[in-house]
């Protein structure tokens, strides 16, 4: 609060999105809850700074980022930009389809390095649909944009803290060639701006379709308006994203005009609050023949010295049954066994022993057969979910 302090309570929280924005934690193995405060704060920019939320905000906020991470997981970005650009060079002649190919070949990474970004950080993805949510517009269906996607775009490559720079690596900012193209289209369109006499998007776009415009000769406004659409193709992308939080009903949490907040039944109940927060925050990956540890911290097999071990080799467990104990800063959390099954061999000797997050700590053979999806079952299924969010607004 005392970095950020402001002349208003807007003004507050817009310097403290900036310093989150531009602050780098480094280490070995670090995790941190900096994305959940940067997309957190960007949600009350995007909705109401002066809400009020109670203590149950909280949860309810991080099941729809859940919903948000879920739905990311169903989303194949290269089928979502191969749908795009077959709708797009689809009925054209082939001198404008080649033409039109080798645009959108132009902009690919452009468009889609910050659309990965995104979508593989969903507390980002959260903070950026918050503030963008009057950038665009549905209405019956359709979605129009109040802001020209190319400073949305630019817009992004700030948020995600990807702005150029000479000296810094290629993985951290946007790509020169790509900088060139971002650059050419803003400064087209904020000369075209000032020649129309046109703030808006909406007019500009009006006036960008008419045959012709008394201010240039007819083979000038041709031109100009060959480049509005280079300039625009590929753009249509960033589409997915609000097609994303219009399926997973993302807006449905809103701030009231009394300043409470809305929060829809769904993201009260809680069972559905538990299965999101796995998929926001899912458990270390194990095969099906075994049990590893949640988290790090100091492994106990019992409940007390004295007592027996929980489990031991040979033992039969029921889902639910403890399993261990894990020691963190004093606080000793029991362990349950997430299926049946039976232990094969305990891979950890004696208690009071060190554990890391992920390691393998029971061999055992579960009662059901794990049936793991092919993973050409899987990409057949994330192609059909990403072309029906496509048919959005294609």
């Amino acid at each position: 609060l005392l970095l950020t302090v402001g002349d208003s309570r807007q003004h507050s929280y817009e310097r403290m999105a900036e310093v989150l924005r531009a602050t780098s934690l480094r280490g070995p193995d670090l995790h941190t809850n900096l994305a959940f405060h940067y997309g957190l704060v960007n949600w009350f920019l995007g909705n109401q700074i002066n809400a009020r939320p109670t203590t149950k905000f909280i949860v309810p906020y991080l099941t729809a980022v859940g919903e948000l991470t879920r739905e990311a997981e169903r989303v194949d970005l290269d089928v979502a930009w191969q749908t795009l650009c077959r709708a797009r060079t689809a009925g054209l002649s082939p001198t404008d389809a080649k033409d039109m190919a080798a645009a959108l070949s132009r902009k690919q990474t452009l468009v889609m390095r910050p659309l990965q970004a995104l979508l593989a950080s969903p507390h980002l993805l959260a903070g950026w649909l918050s503030i963008n949510k009057l950038a665009f517009s549905y209405d019956k269906g359709h979605l129009s944009w109040a802001d020209n996607p190319v400073d949305v775009l630019s817009d992004t490559y700030h948020f995600l803290k990807l702005d150029w720079s000479p000296d810094s690596p290629a993985a951290n900012v946007i790509w020169d060639h790509d900088q060139q193209i971002l650059s050419e289209a803003e400064g087209f369109y904020s000369d075209l701006s000032q020649r129309l006499d046109k703030d808006d998007w909406a007019g500009l776009c009006d006036a960008l379709a008419r045959d012709s415009d008394e201010r240039f000769e007819a083979s000038v406004w041709a031109e100009i308006q060959a480049a509005h659409r280079g300039f625009q193709a590929g753009l249509e992308l960033l589409e997915l994203l609000p097609a994303m939080a219009r399926f997973t009903g993302f807006y449905e949490l809103y701030v009231n005009e009394d300043l409470t907040i809305h929060i829809p039944d769904r993201l009260l109940d809680q069972d559905y609050q538990g299965a999101m927060a796995k998929a926001l925050a899912p458990p270390p990956v194990a095969k099906s023949d075994e049990i590893v540890a949640a988290s790090g911290g100091m492994f106990y097999g019992r409940e007390a010295p004295e007592a027996p071990l929980y489990v031991t080799a040979g033992d039969h467990f029921e889902a639910g049954d403890p399993l261990y104990i894990v020691e963190v800063m004093k606080m000793f959390n029991k362990v349950y066994a997430p299926f049946a099954g039976t232990v094969d061999e305990v891979l950890i000797e004696g208690d009071g022993v060190i554990i890391s997050k992920g390691q393998t700590l029971f061999k055992v053979t579960p009662d059901e057969k794990v049936e793991v999806e092919a993973p050409e079952a899987m990409a057949a299924r994330r192609r059909a979910h990403t072309e029906e969010l496509m048919q959005m607004f294609l």
